[in-house]
């Protein structure tokens, strides 16, 4: 059975929360890929809730609005091996993250060794 990690939140601009992020953070945290995934809410409505940026060996750190506007920062890995395979798993996670830590925080989070 795959396992998908459950998303929601509230919208947000995805601009702004990369640029909270900062630039050097975003350069250090995905080494310059382009893949910045934006997730829906499991309402049905299509607007960005977060960020996804990919890390390595089948990680990525996500950032999501929450409720109460702070942020929700994950460490997510894809399984990729046996019968979880194509699973996600949440190796870590900070909750209430504030604005102004964000960067910082994502940043960490990618660092997992």
């Amino acid at each position: 059975m795959i396992t998908k990690v459950q998303r929601e939140g509230r919208e947000l601009h995805p601009l702004i929360l990369l640029k909270q992020i900062g630039g050097m953070n975003l350069l250090a945290i995905s080494g310059g890929r382009k893949s910045v995934v934006f997730y829906t809410d499991l309402d049905g409505d299509t607007y960005p809730i977060g960020v996804a940026l990919p890390v390595a060996q089948g990680r990525s750190v996500e950032v999501t609005l929450d409720w109460n506007d702070t942020y929700r920062v994950r460490r997510i890995r894809k399984v990729t091996n046996g019968a979880k395979r194509g699973s996600e798993v949440i190796e870590a996670e900070q909750t209430e993250v504030y604005f102004d830590e964000v960067g910082e925080v994502a940043y960490s989070m990618s660092c997992w060794k």
